[in-house]
């Protein structure tokens, strides 16, 4: 899950403040791990939206996707079937 996907539904659902607590908890992760974006990013998200077509991926989804593609990521943690389309474990079931 994308930073700013998840403080965007926290704060729509649940306000500011569980917005604010959810960022904070984040920011103590340990081993997490931030991960830039650049115009050949965009071009591979743009990728993955045509070779998804009619799965109904957002632009975070089809971005999530080529990260962990990327960086070989196989578990994920969402509340999204759409982390799973190219074969990753999505975590809870």
């Amino acid at each position: 899950m994308v930073i700013s996907e998840a403080y965007s539904w926290f704060l729509h659902r649940f306000g500011e403040e569980s917005a604010r607590t959810l960022m904070t908890f984040i920011d103590n992760l340990d081993g997490l791990q931030l991960f830039e974006t650049s115009h050949d990013h965009h071009r591979k998200v743009k990728r993955m939206l045509d070779r998804m077509r009619g799965s109904k991926l957002t632009y975070v989804d089809a971005s999530s996707l080529c990260f962990m593609e990327k960086y070989k990521i196989r578990k994920v943690w969402s509340t999204d079937h759409h982390l799973g389309l190219t074969g990753a474990e999505v975590f809870p079931r």
